[in-house]
């Protein structure tokens, strides 16, 4: 993030009449925050993500100012994630609405669609058309086992291919990934881990057990660092539900509700 968003984000934050401790509301140390503003220190995609979600700021008039931002599609990824954990169809429909007329890359559209569909309860299993999108874009990349913005996209369609073709794609990021994950970025990390568990998801519906112990394996190698314990989670759970052991699972469930993730739970296999 450069100069130009620490400013952007001052004039939101006048316009709001808002301190910067009152703008920052304790996610980031306001010291932190006045060297973003200043455009001396970058943040965390996850910290900014907040920022804009807890000062309801427009998310569309941020890909507007910024659509040829690098970080700014990262953030449109993050918000659309946060989104579709809190099921909000309404706010996801509107980015959509601008990614339409944007610039930007067009697999965040695709991504947009996906949760939207996911959302609407509508079946986009072997769905063809959706199937053609998401190949063209796979064809645009030569490692796409490596591409931040694929991965991405490739954690959200896991019910559109059928198990034989997705099974391929796995095996390519767990032979790219298990044996070096824990050394990986946070960011990095994380968004590994948010496949295996998405695929996860997948393999319990459809009866697949292929991958299921090598993916489990890759959850359980990822460092031991405080902001991945949800997958490291999310790793004993599918371990739990896949060998039938339903009070270490159940507890797992419990635990998640009472911290607060029950929608995200309506997300998980059971």
């Amino acid at each position: 993030m450069n100069m130009k968003l620490g400013e952007y984000l001052r004039e939101e934050r006048k316009k709001l009449g808002l301190t910067q401790q009152d703008f920052v509301q304790n996610i980031i140390s306001v010291s932190q925050y006045s060297r973003v503003e200043n455009g001396e220190q970058d943040f965390k995609v996850s910290d900014f993500v907040k920022l804009i979600s807890i000062n309801n700021l427009d998310i569309n008039q941020l890909i507007q100012t910024f659509q040829n931002n690098t970080q700014i599609k990262q953030t449109v990824l993050e918000t659309l994630a946060q989104a579709f954990y809190d099921r909000d169809l309404t706010k996801v429909k509107k980015i959509k609405d601008y990614l339409k007329q944007s610039s930007l890359d067009n697999s965040l559209l695709l991504r947009t669609e996906l949760i939207i569909l996911t959302l609407e309860n509508k079946d986009i299993s072997h769905n063809k058309n959706l199937e053609r999108q998401f190949s063209e874009e796979l064809n645009k990349f030569d490692d796409w086992t490596n591409d931040k913005v694929f991965l991405q996209l490739f954690g959200s369609s896991m019910l559109i291919f059928d198990m034989d073709r997705l099974n391929i794609y796995m095996n390519k990021i767990l032979s790219e990934y298990t044996n070096k994950i824990y050394s990986l970025s946070f960011e990095d990390q994380r968004r590994i881990a948010g496949i295996c568990i998405n695929y996860l998801n997948r393999c319990y519906s459809e009866k697949n057990l292929v991958l299921v112990n090598k993916s489990i394996n890759l959850l359980n190698k990822l460092a031991r660092n405080p902001d991945l314990l949800m997958y490291r989670l999310l790793g004993k759970y599918f371990k739990y539900l896949f060998n039938n052991e339903n009070v270490k699972k159940d507890q797992i469930l419990d635990l998640l509700k009472d911290a607060g993730y029950e929608k995200f739970t309506i997300n998980l296999a059971k």
